[in-house]
């Protein structure tokens, strides 16, 4: 028989077993519960894509097309809307897409480019490009808008041969690109109103708002003809008000 002294031990060492087996018990069903399955991610996106977004529709069935970037075709607000191939083909994108594709496609470099080709035109809305490195990069959204940021200052003139015509999505001549490259924008609905033909080696004198910077110098025509004494008057429609050029002394003068 125990004496009262060594049963009061046991039943101590007892009552301590089983509250170290609870707080046991307690801690493990605890870290259980922290323990979250996570499932896989699925990756749709191709790996060399430079865009962050999930590329949801298959571009690959797409016609590709091949060829050296002759030039980037800017916009007269200073964006990227388009790439001119030395083949004479004529890229077209939203300038949203252009803000992608002008920091990995230069002159000069190859591109393989999938879009929508024009039935009977060198033209083509392009939808991925990848440049020479492999690299590729998708449009997001081909819909949307691009708000250019308004341009002041005074119009820019250029003069010179054109080189190539520029159409639109509907197969209207919209521009020209002159033999150094500037790209000189018209509305398809003012093209009746110059009094000539646009066509490869005809002389132009352009007026117009318009941009100027490391990927060219294009313009909408506001004033245009053969000679610079007979020059005709396209309506700018939208046209920002003349005043002194970002940067200048005269930039930040405020009349009283």
């Amino acid at each position: 028989m125990f004496s009262n002294i060594e049963k009061n031990k046991w039943l101590q060492a007892v009552s301590y077993l089983l509250m170290g087996t609870m707080l046991m018990v307690t801690h493990i069903d605890n870290a259980k519960a922290k323990i979250h399955k996570k499932e896989p991610v699925s990756n749709t996106s191709s790996g060399n894509t430079q865009n962050s977004s999930v590329d949801v529709m298959d571009l690959s069935v797409l016609p590709a097309i091949k060829g050296n970037v002759k030039q980037y075709l800017p916009t007269p607000y200073g964006n990227l809307g388009g790439l001119l191939l030395n083949d004479g083909t004529q890229i077209m994108f939203s300038t949203m897409f252009g803000e992608a594709v002008k920091t990995f496609v230069r002159p000069g470099q190859e591109v393989t480019i999938r879009g929508l080709k024009a039935r009977h035109l060198p033209l083509l809305q392009a939808f991925l490009i990848e440049n020479q490195k492999g690299l590729t990069v998708q449009e997001d959204s081909p819909e949307a808008g691009f708000s250019p940021v308004p341009i002041t200052g005074p119009d820019l003139f250029v003069q010179g041969q054109i080189a190539q015509l520029l159409h639109n999505l509907q197969g209207q001549v919209m521009g020209v690109v002159l033999k150094d490259g500037t790209v000189v924008y018209i509305r398809p609905s003012d093209i009746g109103k110059l009094g000539f033909d646009l066509q490869p080696g005809v002389s132009l004198f352009v007026r117009g708002m318009g941009s100027f910077t490391s990927m060219g110098k294009a313009l909408q025509a506001r004033l245009i003809g053969q000679t610079k004494d007979r020059m005709v008057e396209l309506l700018q429609i939208n046209a920002p008000p003349f005043g002194a050029p970002a940067g200048s002394p005269a930039y930040d003068y405020i009349p009283q």
